[in-house]
């Protein structure tokens, strides 16, 4: 027959086994959220500096190499210099920049060096709102800092304001 005692010990072994379990699991989810926070306060970079008209601030997010890829529409750009290329050209000053919100964003670990983020954005110009989305794909730099190594972004609704 079995005593109360045993009964209490085993009921405290089974809690103590919950507790520890719990602990780890704590452990394990802390970094995950550190580094979904890291990558993510890498998009919302971009728009403070684009607001603040510093393209090159804004262009340093970005890998630096020629295997950084994004997609806009139909255009695909293939590496960091057509990037600066293209934006500079593009969005020579801040008016031309307009200024952009994030308006969602959702970012998680793919593994431990990379991570997705996306998410909806509007755009404001002189004389049009481009409301849009956006996927970001991140990785780990040498520094371990987060750099975006991927980009799609798309178009949605565009509202004319002239």
């Amino acid at each position: 027959m079995t005593t109360t005692n045993e009964i209490m010990r085993k009921i405290l072994a089974l809690l103590l086994g919950c507790h520890l379990s719990l602990a780890a699991f704590a452990q394990t989810q802390a970094p995950d959220k550190a580094d979904r926070d890291a990558a993510e306060a890498v998009i919302h970079s971009l728009q403070e500096r684009w607001n603040r008209g510093d393209m090159t601030g804004y262009l340093a997010r970005y890998k630096q190499d020629d295997s950084l890829r994004l997609a806009f529409g139909n255009t695909i750009v293939e590496g960091w210099g057509a990037l600066d290329t293209l934006f500079r050209a593009t969005y020579p000053d801040p008016e031309r920049m307009g200024r952009f919100t994030i308006d969602r964003i959702e970012t998680r670990l793919v593994d431990g060096d990379t991570a997705l983020a996306v998410g909806n954005f509007t755009h404001v110009f002189p004389h049009e709102t481009i409301k849009g989305g956006f996927t970001h794909v991140l990785q780990r730099a040498d520094a371990r800092a987060w750099v975006i190594v991927h980009e799609r972004t798309s178009r949605g609704e565009v509202i004319i304001t002239e």
